[in-house]
């Protein structure tokens, strides 16, 4: 007999001894189950009240949600059902009205009965019973977990209907979240046991339920509705398999972690297959998260796509595995998705399914935080395709996890791709993805050739230096490793990321960028260089930029040197106070200047150029001003810097004070205590010592 047909023959019984739980976990459809299924199959004999105790407090306030819900159907079935009703018959016309509305609502001669009728309350008046009109009732409690109620007061007023009143009561919780608390007088499962006469475990019907969220997907006229639509219902059968927890391929469990964790002491092999059985009672089947996860795909699969990447269906199986996980809280929320293992869980979740080859951290920033960033995503895409490209040995390391490559790749590609990290002729990206499989090889066991790290430092400081000298751009994917994951990496592997984090996220290619365009622009257009430029970000004023700055304010007329001033003063002077500015840095750009623009005066007084003296005379003070600026910013930080010192040692000194008190004071517990037992003095005093 399936969960229905239990329900059903519950609710035909005449006079039940108990309530009926039934229990599932959360978003699994059992609502779903009794509002539709439920009231379809009874609607000729039964009526069904549901009463939701979400977030109620109070025994009072669910006896009133019972009669207020038993009035609003009261109202819809326009029945009256008991003494009260009846005479209030005349008013059935506008009852539903006046249950849904309030008498605001009613043409003005009704509205001054009714009102006069409701400054009673109504609720008071209201008898709830086994029957309304020729109708059964089924009384439905639902979301039992979810009320601040203690579980014993609640269940014995839900107990009040179903053994005092004979109404058929239904109970449906997610018992798992029930937890007896101090206020509950008497635990769960012993009033439970006095109450509920039988209890359902409620499992859906894992392919009727995908079915009729694909089948519910209302689909465009375009093209790629139409495709995304055709996968969904082609791939029906592995998104049932994905949403009832069944792997794939069936493996056993004991396989999956002989294969996944081969090269482990049979120790470690047990105490991973007790963490997984953990896991696997964990397993989501939370109808809402599928059909969010098949709706919010649909955009990933329109970029999918419009890059012409294959294995759509693996993308969609991947994603839809991440989700659900996600979702039930299985992958912290909090992790940003440069985490290396953040997702093991998911891949013993759903073996055959999960392959975080097929998403990307952008992907999983979108589900997380819900941050679209298209441009990364297209990047991601991009070197997607690119690897996906790989030919040769070499390349297949340089840009697959260690996982994913063949045996033969690794003995024959690793050799060249060390050489090349070592040289500096490989991508940032490739320098990480390095580390990756590094970390991937020493969990694993997978033995590699031997990685000198201190020649990859060298090589990621070539390769930043180039990227500098040629002013490339900042990559647009840029593959992250979260400080959480620091202890699975050694010392100097931690050090080679550190520089290239250093530098990433310096936007020091940035700053240089705009040096160049500054420098260049002004040797050619040294006003035009000013003015495309003061919205720039730079992070200091150096040498090369000085002489420059020298040479386009002597070049520029008279008629625009006041422009050039006055641009120069604003631009520094928001630079000066930004964050990214080096202020520790010597002064050497702005006293470069300075001399510069001291030679120039010199050079006008000789020639007798009263008007250019002037102009340089009113430069001269703005670069001071911006030289005592600089000063006053620098000594602020250096305040600080002490102040934060000064805490800091304070804080030591309290803290080691604090612990030497405790050692004090359990060394006087431990002498009183001895004193206590009649040892002598001497003997303590050895002890101490």
């Amino acid at each position: 007999m399936d969960t229905l047909e239990e329900l059903k023959y519950y609710c035909d019984e005449p006079q039940p001894v108990g309530a009926l739980m039934l229990t599932g976990e959360w978003g699994c459809g059992k609502t779903y189950l009794l509002n539709n299924s439920l009231s379809n199959a009874l609607k000729d004999k039964c009526v069904c009240l549901r009463v939701s105790l979400f977030g109620m407090a109070s025994i009072e306030e669910v006896k009133k949600e019972v009669k207020q819900c038993w009035l609003r159907t009261v109202a819809e079935l326009n029945t009256p059902a008991s003494g009260w009703a009846e005479k209030a018959q005349k008013y059935t016309g506008v009852f539903k009205t006046v249950v849904d509305k309030g008498a605001e609502h009613l043409p003005e001669p009704w509205k001054s009965i009714v009102s006069g009728a409701l400054s009673f309350n109504v609720i008071d008046f209201v008898k709830v019973e086994p029957k309304m009109g020729d109708k059964k009732v089924i009384l439905i409690f639902d979301d039992l977990e979810r009320t601040d109620i203690p579980t014993s007061d609640l269940l014995g007023c839900i107990n009040d209907y179903c053994e005092n009143l004979h109404i058929n009561t239904i109970v449906v919780a997610n018992e798992e979240k029930i937890q007896s608390s101090e206020k509950d007088k008497i635990k769960y499962s012993e009033i439970k046991e006095k109450i509920i006469q039988r209890t359902i475990h409620y499992v859906p019907d894992y392919s009727s339920v995908v079915s009729n969220v694909i089948d519910s997907i209302e689909c465009k006229d375009d093209v790629v509705s139409q495709e995304y639509k055709a996968l969904l219902v082609k791939y029906k059968e592995i998104i049932s398999s994905i949403f009832s927890g069944a792997s794939v391929e069936g493996i056993p469990l004991e396989q999956l972690i002989s294969k996944k964790y081969s090269g482990n002491s049979r120790a470690e092999l047990e105490s991973e297959k007790d963490k997984i059985q953990e896991l696997l009672k964990h397993r989501p089947h939370n109808i809402r998260s599928l059909k969010c996860a098949i709706q919010d795909f649909k955009r990933i699969y329109v970029l999918l796509n419009e890059k012409h990447i294959d294995n759509k269906e693996k993308w969609l199986f991947t994603y839809l595995s991440y989700v659900l996980c996600f979702r039930a809280g299985l992958i912290p929320e909090s992790v940003r998705y440069g985490t290396l293992f953040s997702d093991e869980k998911v891949s013993i979740l759903y073996p055959g399914f999960y392959d975080d080859k097929f998403i990307t951290g952008g992907i999983k920033q979108w589900i997380r935080h819900g941050e679209w960033a298209k441009d990364t995503l297209d990047a991601e895409f991009d070197y997607i395709i690119n690897r996906d490209k790989a030919i040769t040995p070499e390349e297949k390391v340089r840009m697959n996890r260690l996982l994913d490559l063949d045996e033969v790749d690794i003995r024959d590609g690793y050799p060249i791709l060390l050489e090349e990290a070592y040289t500096g002729t490989l991508e940032l990206n490739d320098y990480v993805n390095l580390l990756y499989n590094s970390c991937w090889a020493r969990k694993y066991n997978i033995q590699l050739p031997d990685i000198k790290w201190e020649k990859i430092s060298g090589g990621i400081h070539k390769q930043i230096e180039k990227m500098i000298h040629t002013g490339e751009e900042q990559p647009r994917h840029r593959m992250i490793i979260g400080d959480d994951n620091k202890d699975l990496f050694l010392p100097e592997e931690w050090n080679a990321y550190k520089i290239i984090n250093d530098f990433l996220s310096s936007n020091t290619l940035m700053f240089e960028k705009n040096k160049a365009l500054y420098v260049n622009l002004m040797k050619k257009e040294p006003l035009n260089a000013l003015a495309q430029t003061q919205n720039k970000r730079f992070d200091m004023f150096d040498v090369e930029m000085a002489e420059a700055t020298a040479d386009g304010f002597e070049k520029v007329t008279n008629a625009e040197k006041s422009s050039f001033v006055d641009y120069f003063k604003r631009m520094w002077q928001v630079n000066i106070c930004t964050q990214d500015y080096k202020i520790k840095l010597p002064e050497e750009g702005f006293q470069t200047l300075k001399r510069r623009i001291l030679q120039i005066l010199d050079k006008c007084r000789v020639e007798s150029l009263p008007i250019s003296e002037a102009h340089a005379n009113s430069f001269l003070e703005v670069i001071d001003n911006l030289i005592v600026e600089q000063k006053q910013k620098l000594q602020e930080i250096q305040n600080k810097e002490e102040e934060d010192r000064i805490k800091a040692e304070e804080k030591a000194l309290a803290e080691k004070q604090e612990v030497e008190q405790a050692k004090k004071s359990e060394i006087d517990d431990v002498v009183e205590k001895m004193l206590s037992d009649g040892v002598s003095a001497d003997d303590i005093l050895a002890k101490l010592k």
